[in-house]
C-alpha cells in the first residue's frame, strides 16, 4: 500500500522544525554572550521556547497551506448499507 503525502504538507514540518532549531540556536548564542563571566560554561538554549516556536509556525502554516482539503458531506460520504435518516423515521408506524 502507497501512501501519498503532498509536497506542501511534508515541508509545513520541516520549516516547523526548522524554525525551532533557530529559536533554539539563537538562545544559545544569547545566553552564551549573558554569560561572559562563566567562560567555559555550557550554555543551553530554551528548548520550551524552540518547541513552542516550532508548534506555532506548523499551525499556522498549516492552517494556511494545508487546511483547505476538507470535503463537503454528500450522499456518499455515509458508510455503506446504512439508511438515511429520514427513510428510518418515515418506515416507523405509529400506534
Amino acid at each position: 500500500m502507497t501512501l501519498h503525502i503532498d509536497d506542501v504538507r511534508l515541508l509545513i514540518p520541516a520549516v516547523g522544525l526548522l524554525a525551532g532549531y533557530a529559536v533554539h540556536k539563537h538562545t544559545r548564542t544569547a545566553a552564551r554572550a549573558g554569560a561572559g563571566a562563566t567562560a567555559g560554561a555550557a550554555a543551553k538554549g530554551d528548548a520550551v521556547g524552540a518547541i513552542g516556536a516550532a508548534a506555532a509556525v506548523i499551525t499556522v502554516l498549516f492552517l494556511l497551506f494545508g487546511g483547505g482539503g476538507s470535503a463537503s458531506a454528500g450522499e456518499d460520504s455515509r458508510p455503506a448499507g446504512h439508511a438515511l435518516a429520514s427513510q428510518q423515521v418515515s418506515e416507523v408506524r405509529s400506534a
